[in-house]
């Protein structure tokens, strides 16, 4: 019985951790991480993704779509859909993964526009996107500000007045022409934090 013991007791000192190891164990495990936050790019996808103004349904290019690819390599950002196509966020992010892009789409901002007349919904949409990505922000981030990641945001309209605080952070596109290779880089700059002029 003896020698039972005195094993048992052998077997506890060797397993057994010591208190300033199991504190330093504890220390990093609870100890609060520094949480990266990706950079957002809100996206357009009519005028953008492909050459025209209006779809009658989601239309995207292999070429814009492979420029897209870049930004998102490159800036390591994630997608905000502000689209007219936005309430299908679900589809297009599926669309996006098909043409080879990874899964960065996380999320929308509010509305349902397709519901609405399109034209109607163009009219509006200088004035109501600017609302609908900082009511996005606050959602998301918070009201501060500052803890916001850095921002992106590409339109075939013009969506970001000019005097505007987010003028440097607007990309605009030509509908007929979409994302090219100057507004790409545009945007990879603006992601990862350049002071760069808003080119249209």
């Amino acid at each position: 019985m003896s020698a039972f013991r005195d094993a048992q007791s052998r077997w506890m000192i060797r397993t057994s951790v010591s208190p300033r190891v199991a504190s330093t164990r504890a220390s990093k495990r609870d100890a609060p991480r520094e949480i990266r936050k990706r950079p957002t790019l809100f996206l357009d996808v009519d005028g953008v993704l492909n050459r025209t103004a209006t779809a009658k349904q989601i239309v995207v290019l292999e070429d814009k779509v492979e420029l897209l690819g870049d930004i998102l390599a490159r800036s390591e950002c994630e997608i905000v859909l502000t689209t007219y196509w936005r309430y299908f966020e679900e589809y297009v992010a599926y669309v996006f993964t098909r043409h080879g892009l990874p899964d960065r789409v996380v999320g929308r901002t509010s509305g349902e526009p397709h519901r609405a007349d399109s034209v109607a919904h163009d009219a509006a949409v200088s004035t109501n996107r600017v609302l609908e990505i900082e009511r996005y922000l606050k959602a998301t981030h918070g009201e501060d500000a500052s803890a916001w990641p850095e921002f992106a945001i590409v339109d075939d309209k013009e969506v970001v007045s000019d005097g505007h605080a987010w003028r440097r952070r607007f990309v605009r596109t030509t509908h007929d022409v979409g994302l090219t290779r100057e507004s790409a880089d545009a945007l990879v700059d603006i992601l990862k934090g350049a002071e760069v002029m808003s080119r249209v």
